[in-house]
């Protein structure tokens, strides 16, 4: 197995990996969503790393760089992780969480944040033996009309 980082020649087995998670969490794709086109376009904007074995994506992890948290530090802060079906217990999630921490590294970055769902206790027992502590954090979420609402709110 290997992990490498995103190429636009892979937006089209990405897009196919990324239909499947969404359909894993019962979510949709956007209406009319060009997904390939997006992924290509949004891969500027994030880090995307792969996980291939024998050229059959298994897997992939989308992180970024946020600036400041305490100590007025920058962190890597980890969007997704998602391993298919195929590759479950191979080891693929552990290979992308150690790109991410290598990538950090390798930028000077010495803190990685994430988070998954409480009811995802397989996750949090892989978390737990990379040596992730679970910190007393609440998670916020403002979508849709309630964002708008928020725009236009006058002051």
């Amino acid at each position: 197995m290997i992990i490498r980082p995103f190429r636009d020649a892979d937006s089209k087995n990405l897009s196919i990996l990324m239909t499947e998670m969404t359909d894993f969490y019962g979510a949709s794709v956007a209406v009319g969503l060009d997904i390939e086109r997006s992924i290509i376009a949004n891969s500027k904007l994030v880090d995307i790393v792969l996980a291939e074995q024998e050229t059959k994506l298994l897997g992939f992890a989308t992180f970024g760089t946020m600036y400041p948290v305490a100590g007025l530090v920058p962190l890597t802060y980890v969007q997704q992780i998602y391993v298919s079906e195929s590759g479950h217990r191979l080891g693929v999630a552990r290979r992308l969480m150690q790109q991410i921490a290598k990538t950090s590294l390798e930028r000077g970055i010495y803190r990685v944040e994430w988070s998954t769902s409480q009811e995802n206790l397989a996750a949090q027992a892989l978390y737990n033996g990379l040596g992730a502590v679970s910190e007393n954090k609440v998670h916020f979420v403002l979508k849709g009309s309630r964002l708008q609402a928020l725009v236009d709110a006058s002051d």
